[in-house]
Formats: C-alpha cells, structure tokens, sequence
C-alpha cells in the first residue's frame, strides 16, 4: 500500500541560548531525533508516549506548523520541505490539526460560524450563502445543531467545543488530520462519543489520521498501527494486534501494563518504572531507556541500539530483542 505520509529521519533541536540577549547558543533540546515512518491512506497511526516524549513535536513538524532541524516529510510523494510558502500554504487544505485544548484552541471573539469558515477564507474563498451553510452542514456532520453557528465558545461544553475543532478542521476537505491529544482534555464519556465521531468521519470522508495520545486504550480502539516514543526516538511500532499481544521493547511492556483492567480482583503483573525521564537537554548514551530499564544490559549503557525489522511491520529498537529470537 502507498504511503500518503512519508517520515525520514526526523530530528527537531530547540537552541538554548544565554548571556547578553540571549546571544551564546549553550545547548539544544534535542525533542525529536531521527524519527521515521510512514502512513497508508486511510489508516490511522496511534502515536503514544509519556508526557513531554515528542509527539506532539512530531506532529507539528508533519505540518511543516514548525520547522525541522533536518529530514525529510513526503506527502503524497511531495517533499514538504521543497515547498515555498505559497505553494505550503496551498497544501494545507490536505493537512488539518485537531489541537488538544478545545478551549485555547478556539477564538473567543468569533462565532462558531466564523471559527469553521475561516480556513476556507485564508484559502482564498469568498464568503457568501454558499459558504454559511457549509458550516451550518459540517456542524450537523459532527452532532451540532445547525443554529449553533451563530453563538460564542464559551456557550459550549469542552466536548461541544471539540466538535467544533473537528468541523473546522474538515472545512478544507483535508485528507490527512493530526489528531493531537484531541481526546486527552474531556470526559472518559465524552471521549468515547468523539473517538466514534473521529472514526465515523474518517469512513465517510476517506480520511487519514496520526492519532497522538497518552491513553493506550483509546489507542487501541482507533488505531490500525501503534508507535511508541521514548524521550524523541521510536522503540517500537507494530500493527495494534501485535503490539497489544506480543510487546517486545521493555518501556511498550511497562506502558502496557498500567492500562486500567475493569475488573477490580483482577491480578496483573505491573511493570513500575524506577527514576524520572531524562532531560532532553542531556540524553543518556546508548539507549535512552537504559536508565529505567529493569532489564538493562552493559551493552545498553554504549550503543545505541537500532530499530530492527522482527516480523511483518513490527520494529523494535532494544539490544535484547534478535529477529532470529524475536
């Protein structure tokens, strides 16, 4: 199947820089490094991690919202970083975000009307008849009523609130939508109703979503393929079955193992990580997980290791996991 998004050795460095105004570069924080993958139209790619890993970096470097230190981003076999703002700008009708706060992320100044249509209006279209009932329709699309258009956010609920991101973002007749953290900010019920919502539109519109989040049980009910990320890298990604059966990476298991189980006499053999993460000013040498790993070898301290191919689509970056053992 052909990738409709290509990632290729991604790396994202933010400067640090100090002394008088700032001047004197002391460092970086490295918050991608040398990531690479790709997606299928029509798929949806769960991206998961702890907190302050890099995913939400990843993607916004995809949209090209900020830009990347090196490597490369191929949409539909388009190099993005080719592109110039003009013709970028043009391609943002393709490439939409769904952002996690669905109450900083939403103007508090426009009506929802204007919130949904002004994507159309940057891209050049006049606004009209035509264009007020595209937004009243995609409000009716995400479970709003059509007279909604023309009240504030903060008449709105943080799930209602979503909604309307979700319409927004659908707008331009995108085909790929960054889901960043979309569901991390509401309700466990409310979350559900927008992962079904999410799941309902990418069939009716043919969409392709990287899906980034905390919670791998939402993952695993959206996602098609899973990657997981540690302080900036990818240590593993595999189709959901495989993942969620047959975890190989030490830090995918620990994370695995915390996922709520609804049945509270249940006995689950919980993986609890030692220490804190490590800066990414500052990552460790060799594998960045050898610092928390409770199966850490000598060799983990030295090398890094390399993401290795163990069965179809499955790819692990750990010293201890072989493809002729795997």
């Amino acid at each position: 199947m052909t990738a409709l998004v290509d990632v290729r050795g991604l790396v994202k460095h933010f400067p640090i820089h100090s002394g008088l105004m700032f001047s004197r570069r002391i460092g970086s924080v490295q918050a991608v490094d040398d990531v690479s993958f790709s997606i299928s139209a029509g798929e949806t790619l769960g991206l998961v991690g702890e907190s302050g890993c890099g995913k939400s970096t990843t993607g916004r470097l995809i949209l090209r919202l900020i830009q990347p230190t090196s490597g490369a981003i191929f949409y539909d076999g388009v190099d993005l970083g080719t592109l110039d703002d003009e013709t970028m700008r043009q391609k943002r009708r393709d490439l939409q975000i769904i952002f996690q706060d669905p109450y900083g992320s939403l103007n508090p100044r426009m009506t929802v009307e204007d919130i949904i249509t002004e994507p159309l209006v940057i891209f050049g279209e006049k606004p009209g008849p035509a264009m007020a009932k595209r937004a009243r329709d995609l409000l009716t699309t995400v479970g709003l009523a059509s007279f909604h258009a023309k009240r504030y956010p903060h008449e709105f609920s943080g799930g209602q609130r979503q909604r309307i991101g979700i319409a927004r973002a659908l707008a331009s007749k995108p085909k790929f939508i960054v889901c960043d953290e979309a569901v991390s900010a509401l309700d466990v019920s409310i979350q559900a109703q927008v992962v079904n919502l999410l799941q309902d539109l990418q069939e009716e519109f043919k969409l392709t979503y990287l899906f980034i989040a905390h919670d791998l049980g939402v993952v695993k009910h959206i996602s098609d393929r899973v990657a997981v990320m540690y302080l900036g890298k990818i240590v593993e990604i595999a189709d959901k079955r495989t993942l969620y059966r047959s975890p190989k990476h030490p830090y995918t298991q620990a994370l695995l193992s915390a996922i709520p189980v609804p049945k509270p006499r249940a006995r689950r053999d919980r993986i609890v990580l030692t220490g804190d993460v490590p800066s990414p000013i500052d990552p460790p040498k060799g594998c960045r997980f050898h610092t928390r790993c409770p199966v850490a070898q000598p060799v983990c301290r030295e090398i890094e290791p390399r993401r290795l191919t163990i069965g179809t689509g499955h790819e692990v970056a750990c010293h201890l996991v072989q493809p002729e053992t795997a």
